[in-house]
């Protein structure tokens, strides 16, 4: 095959991301020799992943959301083919936060000839292992109230600019705190309830809550942002403090930065958000994996502010 495979997944930006590709085609292959893959779903997709980069494809670039990246990395990292093959990112989905983690330009005609053209950047992944399996994430896995969000969002069949703010609002109405024990590489962290926990490599998650303003993709670590027990009217106020990344100082939160985290829930917690997707929750452990993805173009020190201490 062709050294690139263009992965589309045209159900991405809740139905848009096909008529976008087709919109960049005729400039994809200007620019590129490239072969294009539309899989059924997600398996076929994985499959699709593996068998390219098994045939010799040195560049794939995911056309679609936070979801189809996710889908894109997994796969590479789960068949050893990361360090070999680069991945592009073309922004097409509802919430696109880790293209903006990793400065990837918003205008499409920009974005599309950096994900193709790109030097390939090592960037850092996470791993997570526990009850409910085994997984990989590039972005943002966070326990609590996100898995809800999620839920709600990929539940709709049409999503539009402000399908994450309403499915946010709707959960903070539902959610109760759940209680867990939380370790740091190996250390006691915190023990109680919890809203929000958030294991971080990229900055935003939600189409652009800074929850984790000072994270950097290349720095061998992850900024974990920890909301605990606090009422609901107090997280809507302070809602649009976490939009503008300037909510780690407020008194329900703590963060730092860690290689591992051991996440041990005490009740039950709703599913995972895991780059926007969900995953079965239970106790688990994030890994850091320093350096394990080629990003095409990725600019992943582009910071908001100088990287914080261990935090509280």
């Amino acid at each position: 095959m062709s050294g690139t495979m263009v992965l589309v997944n045209p159900a991405a930006g809740g139905g848009r991301a096909g008529s976008f590709w087709e919109r960049m085609r005729p400039q994809a292959e200007a620019l590129s020799r490239i072969e294009v893959a539309v899989p059924a779903d997600a398996a076929a997709a994985r499959n699709v992943v593996t068998a390219a980069a098994d045939a010799g494809c040195t560049r794939i670039v995911a056309v679609g959301g936070d979801g189809t990246a996710h889908l894109a990395a997994s796969a590479l990292l789960a068949s050893g083919a990361a360090h070999q093959v680069t991945l592009g990112i073309l922004p097409a989905g509802t919430g696109s936060d880790l293209a903006r983690a990793l400065a990837i330009p918003p205008d499409p005609a920009r974005a599309l000839e950096r994900a193709l053209l790109g030097a390939p950047v090592a960037i850092d992944a996470g791993r997570c292992d526990g009850e409910g399996g085994g997984f990989f994430f590039v972005n943002i896995a966070s326990a609590g109230i996100g898995g809800m969000v999620d839920e709600a969002v990929n539940a709709m069949p049409n999503r539009g600019r402000t399908a994450f703010l309403r499915a946010t609002v709707g959960a903070l109405r539902r959610y109760r705190s759940v209680p867990a024990r939380v370790r740091i590489d190996g250390e006691p962290w915190y023990e109680g309830p919890f809203f929000l926990l958030a294991v971080a490599n990229g900055t935003t998650f939600g189409k652009g809550m800074r929850v984790a303003p000072h994270a950097r993709p290349d720095d061998g670590l992850f900024d974990v942002v920890l909301v605990g027990a606090v009422s609901r009217w107090e997280l809507m106020v302070r809602l649009p403090q976490v939009y503008l990344g300037r909510h780690l100082h407020a008194r329900p939160v703590k963060h730092r930065q860690a290689r591992e985290v051991l996440v041990e829930p005490l009740a039950l917690l709703p599913p995972f958000d895991v780059d926007g997707e969900t995953y079965a929750s239970g106790t688990v452990t994030f890994r850091v994996l320093a350096g394990a993805l080629r990003v095409a173009g990725a600019v992943p020190s582009v910071v908001s502010g100088p990287t914080p201490g261990p935090g509280a």
